[in-house]
This record gives C-alpha cells, structure tokens and sequence, in this order.
C-alpha cells in the first residue's frame, strides 16, 4: 500500500474538516529591525509566496487577488513548489532563491526545528503580541507553535483533528447499546455487539492505532505539563523541566494499558494489526460489518462517511481517564505560514502575513480552500458553507474543550517510528505494558543522545 502522507491529502482533496478562529483586526505588522524595505507602498513590490499544489494554492491565490486589490502597487506571485524543492525546502529557504513566504508543515520530520536552530526563519513574537494571536488561538496551538528557543515563526492556517468514534445509529438500536460514557461501558457493548454477530470497532491499524488511538490516550492519561514535555523529549534542547517526565511513568505506563485493555476485551475488529489499509477498514464499517469505525475529523463531512453509507451517523468520544483532562481529540496544527530571513521584502512579507491571518482573510482562505482556519473566532456563518452539521458540532466541542496539537506533530522521524514500533510490539505479545514503555523509554535517551 502506497501511505498518503498528510501533504499529499491536502493536495487532493477539496474539503476537509478542522477547527480555529480568530480575533479582532489589530495593528499594522511591525518593521523588522535591520530591514531596509518597505511595507506596500506606492512603490512598486513584488511578493513570492511559496505553496504546494491543490487546495492550498486555491485558497493562497485568493488572499492574493485580495491584497493586489487593495494594494494595487504590489505583485503577488503564488510559487507552487515542486515535490523536489518541498523536500529539500530547508535548503530552499536558505538561499537567495527562496520565496518571500511560504506555506509550510512545520514539524520536525520536515526540518522545521533545524530552521528554527540555524536562524533561517523571522520571528514572529512581534505578531503575536500585536495582531492578538495568543488569545486568538487556542492554548494548545499556541504551546505547540512557540519553539524552545521561546519564540515563533509560524502560525497555523489550517487544522484537523483525531481521534473520533463515529458508529452506525441502526446497529446501535437493533443492539440496544448507546455511546460509552465509561471504558467499562465500551469494554461491554463490545461484548453485545459480538454476541448480536457484529465486530465492534474497525480502524486501520497503520494510522489508526499506532498513531490516533495512541494520542488519545496520551491526551487523556497526561497532565497538560506533561502532554507538551513528552513529543520533544527526544530533543537535546528541550527544557529542562521535562526531565521530570519519561515513558516509565505511572500516566505514561497507562498509555500502553489502555492499549492492551481494548485487545483483551476485544473491541478491535479481528485480525486488527493486519489491517493496514485505510480503506479497507474503512469499508468493514460502511458495508455494516462493524458497528463503529474510528478516524478523524474529516470523514465527518458531506465528502466522508455522509456520501458513501445509507444508515444514520453518529459519534462520540473515548471516555475519560483523569479528572482534569488535556483535551477530547487532538489537532493537527504545523501548517502555516513562514516568512524565510533570505527573503527580500522581510517588512512587506510581516505586513501580508498580519494582513492574512485577520478575520476577513481567515474567512476567506476557510471559505476558498475548505479548511477551517487555526484560529478560534471565525463566524459560524463561514463554517455552515463548507463544514456539515456534524463538522460544526466538532468545532463547538473543540472551542469549549480544547484542542492541543497531536503528539507527532512534534516528533523527529526516529522519535516517531520508536513510539509506533513499541505499540506494535505490545499489540504482537512481545512486550507487556510496562515493558514496552521501557523499551520506549531508552530509545529516546538513545535519540536524545544522537542530537549533540
């Protein structure tokens, strides 16, 4: 199976679903020190904006034609950015060709945290206090954007979230079960489900559990200190007050408990760590073959599961495990705009960037690419054009509940593939709950040690 990593979703597909908004219009993006060039004028400018192919190119090309209205002395060229430059961007951003802002993954398996070491990328602090960015933005997009240099260099501009449980209403009724508000509760409507002949619960294994199950867990057995120490333990930088924390902590032990705990009750469908193909776990659930599929927020809309099944839809979300919990789903928040130092209009890049990011563009690049925006404050009106009616019911959640960025966003490769590969040992019964942490515990001292 070919994995679609989530560059490659964006660029083909035309709606998906998130959650942001916005604050109010604030002042004019600041100068950078040290930069000689103008904000727009009447001087003639020209900006290079980097993007990749799809619906992100939609929704960039109309802020553009937006601001050349408004600015009609300023040229805004939208740099689709082959396959090649994208994955060589940092090498990209350093030199003297590179776009005077860009769309960007901002995470570490992209080089974003060696942009952010080696001083390629403007800060953008100075946005953030002006234009109202940290109470615009939800607490944990915030916590996920400041670097542990302390400062920031993006903000994002497009969100999805993970994990949710969306289950078929009429096997639900013929059952005579309801959405668990316990994990006892799953653990026994499993058990109705297989005795009434259906599988309970089907997600791909690749994605699913290793990743998605995994960070729900994560969000719902950490303290919030917790949840943004642990995805950069394998860093050499990180601060030092995350040393309090590790994989064999009791809250982190339970992690990989509650994993086990769904296979000894058998609420994964059968055969489960053979499932890695998305689709086709996907199918089980929309043919009727199990009575719940868990994804993200995407199959939620008038594009997902909506078009392709004839049964009523519901959803919930996993129980509880901590009174005081980090959030209900996480998000998937580095996509954002940079602003490269090589760059040569710094001062007209921090103005179009303050420019885009206030609450006319955010709803317009909602609106044009089909994502909602990161911010916390974009009308309802916006979403109902694009997002379904359960999409608006995930972003009301995500508002009052809180929505913190996913564990991998801020995870290196090796980092990543150590946290994958101690589930699948625990899932194959090679590793009990407690020793998979531990074995997971010095791969990141081994990880952290290969940073310097």
């Amino acid at each position: 199976m070919t994995k679609l990593t989530r560059r490659d979703f964006l660029q083909r597909v035309t709606v998906i679903t998130a959650g942001g908004v916005l604050a109010a219009c604030a002042a004019p993006a600041p100068a950078v020190e040290g930069d000689a060039d103008a904000a727009p004028s009447a001087e003639a400018l020209e900006l290079r904006v980097g993007s990749i192919a799809g619906i992100v190119t939609e929704g960039l090309q109309a802020l553009a034609d937006r601001y050349m209205e408004e600015n009609p002395n300023v040229s805004v060229t939208i740099d689709v950015l082959a396959d090649e430059q994208y994955q060589q961007a940092f090498l990209l951003f350093s030199s003297d060709d590179t776009p005077d802002l860009s769309w960007y993954q901002c995470v570490p398996a992209n080089r974003y945290n060696d942009m952010v070491t080696s001083q390629i990328l403007v800060p953008l602090d100075d946005l953030y206090e002006q234009e109202g960015w940290f109470d615009a933005y939800p607490e944990g997009i915030v916590d996920f954007q400041r670097q542990p240099d302390g400062h920031f260099y993006s903000a994002t501009i497009g969100v999805v979230w993970t994990p949710y449980a969306y289950y078929n209403q009429e096997i639900f009724d013929e059952v005579g079960v309801t959405p668990p508000e316990s994990w006892a509760d799953l653990y026994a409507m499993s058990a109705e489900l297989r005795a009434a002949g259906y599988q309970p619960l089907a997600v791909d294994y690749n994605m699913g559990i290793q990743s998605h199950f995994n960070d729900g867990i994560q969000l719902r057995s950490w303290s919030r200190e917790q949840y943004n120490c642990m995805p950069i333990k394998w860093r050499a930088d990180a601060p030092a007050s995350c040393d309090a924390f590790s994989w064999t902590d009791p809250d982190s032990v339970r992690i990989y408990e509650y994993v086990q705990a769904m296979v000894d009750n058998q609420v994964f469908v059968d055969g489960v760590t053979g499932l890695t193909d998305y689709q086709n776990g996907r199918s089980l659930f929309t043919t009727g073959k199990t009575a719940m599929w868990q994804t993200g927020s995407w199959d939620g809309g008038a594009a997902g599961l909506a078009r392709d099944v004839e049964f009523e839809l519901g959803y919930f979300y996993y129980p509880e495990i901590r009174p005081e919990r980090t959030g209900k789903v996480g998000a998937w928040v580095p996509d954002g705009l940079i602003i490269p130092k090589k760059g040569q209009n710094i001062s007209a890049s921090m103005e179009f960037m303050a420019w885009a990011y206030r609450l006319p563009q955010a709803s317009l690049y909602a609106q044009t690419a089909g994502i909602p925006h990161g911010r916390a404050d974009i009308p309802s009106d916006v979403y109902t054009e694009i997002l379904s009616p359960m999409q608006l019911q995930f972003l009301e959640d995500n508002i009052q509940f809180g929505t913190p960025a996913l564990f991998e966003a801020s995870s290196n490769q090796p980092y990543q593939q150590a946290t994958v590969k101690s589930v699948d040992q625990l899932m194959a019964g090679g590793l009990t709950p407690a020793e998979a942490a531990a074995w997971l515990q010095e791969k990141t001292e081994e990880i952290r040690a290969e940073q310097g």
